[in-house]
């Protein structure tokens, strides 16, 4: 993540993805490792964030298999069940992680 790769834990035995991340399954207690995975997710919730500091609007993706909390673009059509994308992550000055997404462009 400190270099804006998006990586997420998988079991070498049963293939489920650790969220949060973990060094060990959370369904076989197999060792996990690191991998790429698909950087879209479905909208479920989103609202405003009016924390000074934090402003901006916020929201809870569905990947696959997992959730994240992160922030979105709004251009105004932003709508649960909507497809976003991931279109960066890392880790803060305060250290911790971050997501933004934008809406997925469909052609």
């Amino acid at each position: 993540m400190k270099k804006g790769e998006f990586m997420v834990p998988v079991c070498t035995l049963c293939g489920k993805k650790a969220w949060p991340p973990s060094p060990a399954c959370p369904k076989c207690f197999g060792r996990t490792v690191l991998k790429k995975v698909e950087k879209t997710g479905t909208l479920v919730e989103f609202s405003n964030s009016y924390v000074r500091g934090h402003e901006g609007v916020f929201g809870i993706i569905e990947m696959d298999g997992f959730r994240l909390v992160g922030s979105l673009d709004d251009d105004g059509k932003l709508r649960k069940g909507m497809k976003v994308k991931m279109d960066s992550c890392g880790v803060n000055v305060e250290g911790a992680p971050f997501y933004h997404f934008t809406p997925a462009t469909t052609k």
